[in-house]
Formats: structure tokens, sequence, C-alpha cells
């Protein structure tokens, strides 16, 4: 089977002589040998720039919460409760009914302006060590108040567990001394220490974003690489440089179709003449060497046919031209077409 080899010769082979085929019993190329000539496959190298470009950029989002502040929150309940003499006592002074619920209703809802009044801030900044100033200590606590229950809840934040305890616990004893609920009730705590939670960076979330992150970043890594393999605008490219030769036009052909050495073959047999692949640029000597290899495994180079012969009566072979389809060079693509004898036409274009 004619297939010649100028663009990409064999280890052992000489130049301008085609390779003797293997004696019969010869081992087949070994995997090492068949994989370093086997055509480049686009969608791996895809799927590995996607895959670490979703990892570092997870791995990003990971970092960068683990260098944030952690912050703690403290809390500390507080519980209302009726004294001895809640009922009959209001009544009599008053002379009006004002129940005990009537003054936890009235009464509760005051705790959050108290515990952010100067008094309590100044009172609490110099209770704890550590604590932050007044007026930035303000703006760290919070009162949440469950409707008809007569709990309070009052929490701190602060960036250590110690200090968050502290300092929730150091507030609900000064809204205790405040004495809101006198003389109807008295407030208490419901522990003895605060809880303590750490409420940044939250790890769940920041997981969470940083997978969502990833697969943002996949996508778009495999995205931004699919326009180099499009077939269209490389195919174009190819096409117009063969046909600015004069050679044109022709088929051109993805390496990746499962059917391409069908192909190949298809019009290989309707032009009657052997075969000769060359390279078109730099960095796909490999692929032609796998591709000669598939070809002439396939039989789909032919035989010695009736095509136009060259000077010395042999049969002119049909060109099959491989280009790079990341980098379609114009030039390349001319002068490796411009340097044909005028008998050997270009049957198609593979991009690879």
């Amino acid at each position: 089977m004619p297939l010649e080899r100028d663009a990409a010769r064999l280890p052992g082979t000489p130049d301008g002589e085609p390779s003797a085929p293997p004696a019969r019993g010869t081992p087949p190329p070994g995997p090492a040998d068949t994989a370093s000539r086997r055509p480049r496959r686009r969608w791996p190298r895809i799927t590995a720039v996607a895959v670490v470009s979703g990892i570092v950029v997870a791995a990003l989002v990971l970092g960068v919460t683990a260098l944030l502040t952690p912050s703690f929150s403290g809390r500390a309940g507080l519980l209302a409760l009726p004294t001895e003499s809640s009922g009959s006592t209001l009544l009599n002074r008053s002379g009006v009914s004002t129940g005990y619920g009537e003054v936890v209703g009235l009464a509760m809802p005051s705790i959050s302006d108290l515990v952010t009044s100067p008094t309590l801030l100044d009172a609490v900044a110099a209770q704890v060590p550590g604590s932050p100033p007044p007026d930035e200590l303000g703006s760290r606590i919070g009162v949440e108040l469950l409707a008809g229950s007569g709990v309070a809840r009052i929490s701190a934040t602060a960036d250590s567990p110690e200090l968050a305890g502290r300092l929730a616990e150091a507030v609900a004893q000064q809204v205790i001394r405040a004495d809101l609920l006198a003389p109807a009730g008295t407030l208490r705590t419901l522990d003895a220490r605060a809880s303590v939670t750490q409420v940044s960076p939250d790890w769940t979330l920041a997981t969470g974003l940083a997978l969502i992150a990833g697969l943002v970043a996949a996508l778009a890594a495999a995205l931004a690489m699919r326009p180099f393999r499009a077939r269209v605008p490389a195919g174009r490219a190819a096409l117009e440089a063969v046909t600015s030769t004069g050679r044109g036009p022709v088929a051109v052909f993805d390496v990746d179709d499962p059917a391409l050495l069908d192909r190949v073959g298809v019009l290989v047999r309707a032009a009657d003449r052997p075969l000769r692949v060359i390279a078109a640029g730099p960095g796909v000597d490999g692929a032609v060497r796998g591709l000669c290899s598939d070809l002439a495994e396939s039989g789909a180079a032919p035989r010695a046919g009736n095509g136009s012969r060259d000077g010395d009566g042999a049969v002119a072979p049909s060109v099959l031209v491989v280009v790079d389809r990341a980098a379609v060079r114009g030039d390349d693509v001319r002068g490796a077409i411009d340097a044909l004898p005028p008998s050997e036409p270009v049957l198609a274009v593979v991009l690879v």
C-alpha cells in the first residue's frame, strides 16, 4: 500500500524512502510507541484545564475565607419572673389594674434601648478587660425578645470566644441591675455562663460558595478554550489558505471525527491515487505519524491507480494536509502547498 510520508518519518527510515512493512510475526508497536504517534485530542486538554481552573478557584475562595478574622457571638438569656407582692400591691397604690403581664409587655421592649445607652456601655467597657471602647461596643450588642414568653436574649460579638462570653454576661448583669420590671417582677439569667458560637467565617457557606465558584470557573475555562477547537473558524482559515494557492476548494475534516478514516478513504478511492500526508506548520508531526499509521491500518490508501503520472512514470499522489486548529497560520499552509509539485493535488485538510 503506497502511503508516502514526507512530513513525518518514523525512526530508522531513510529520507526519501517509504518505510518498509513490518515482517510477518513482528509484534505490534508497544503502548508508548502507539501513543506517541496518535493524533492529538482536544477534549482531554479542555477537561484538564477546566478541572484545574475549578480546583484553583475553589481553593482561593477557601483560602480567602481562612484569612478572615474569626468572629464569635456570646449569648445570655434573661427571664422575667413575678415578685411575691406583684398583684394587689400595685392595685392598692395606683388605683388602676396593672397586672404583671402588662408590666412585662411594656417593660421588656425597653431592653433594646437600655443595652445601647451610654451609661450601660461605659459600665460594661470598664467591667470587662479587653472590651472595645463604648462607641464601638454598641454596634456589637443585640437583643432578641421572644414574644409572650418573658424571655430576652442578649448577644455580643467579639474576636475571641472568651471576650464574647464575658461581654454578653456583663451586659445581662447591667440589665438586671436596672430593675426594669420593679416592683411587679424581676429579671434573672437563664444560665450561669453565656453560650458562645462562631458566627464567621461560616465554613458551611464558604464551602458551598467555593463549589459554586469552582463550577463556574471550570465552565468559563471550557468555554474560553472552545473557540480554539471550533471547526468553523479554524476550517475557514485553513480553506482560505488552500484556496489562495489555487488548489481549492477542498474538504476540511476534524481529527476527532469517528468517521474520519472512512471519509478520507472515500476521497482516496475516488481520486485513484496513492496518498501522502504532510504537516502544514509546527507542532503536528505526531498527529501526522498517527494519521499515517491509522490510514495504513484501515486500508484507506489505495493501490497504484491510473491517475496523473510524474516525470518518472509513477502515479502522483494526492496530498492530505494536517493543520493545527489552535494556530492556523495561512503562511504555513500556503508554504507547504506551494512546495508541492503541480501534479500532486490537495485531497483534503485535517484539523488536529
